[in-house]
Parts: structure tokens; C-alpha cells; sequence
């Protein structure tokens, strides 16, 4: 799977655990494990130049993926929002 269908897949199960979190409702594991998945590939397809910033959203959706089988759901909540904001500077930063 090259960089660009990746990011695209991970921008939609991303979105698909964003709206359960919006409606208060703990993202469900497989949606959940597939995000994960898709996420540590991304450090194996970055430049040189964002390879950290890839490597640090990877282990982010680890994080999210333990709280959520944990059912943390305050701790999923924050994770997104990390995700999120890692998300953004990433494409603010590396466009």
C-alpha cells in the first residue's frame, strides 16, 4: 500500500472514531485496531524529514487503542484530541 491510499484509509476510520467520541460513545476496538494498524505504517512510508512527527502519531494510536480496551473513555477523549492536534501540525508543517 503506498503513502497516499494510507493516508487516505487512516483519515477515514479516523473520522469513523471521531464520530462515536463526538457522540459520547467509546469508539468500538475494530474500527479501533485498524486505525492502529494503518497508523504504524506511516513511519515505514515517511520522508526523512517527518519520519519523528509519523513515529510520535504512531504511538498515539497505540495509546488510544490501550484506553480504549481499558474503556478509559476520558483518556480516549484526550488521545484524540493529541492525535488530532498531531494531525494538524504535521500538515500545517510538512505540506
Amino acid at each position: 500500500m503506498d503513502f497516499k491510499n494510507v493516508k487516505k484509509e487512516l483519515e477515514k476510520v479516523y473520522e469513523d472514531i471521531s464520530h462515536q467520541i463526538d457522540n459520547n460513545k467509546m469508539p468500538e476496538l475494530k474500527p479501533l485496531q485498524e486505525f492502529t494498524r494503518l497508523a504504524r505504517l506511516m513511519p515505514m512510508l515517511a520522508d526523512d524529514e517527518w519520519i519523528g512527527e509519523a513515529e510520535d502519531f504512531s504511538h498515539l494510536a497505540t495509546q488510544l487503542l490501550q484506553a480504549a480496551r481499558h474503556e478509559d473513555f476520558g483518556t480516549v477523549v484526550q488521545l484524540m484530541d493529541s492525535l488530532n492536534d498531531a494531525m494538524q501540525f504535521c500538515h500545517k508543517t510538512f505540506r
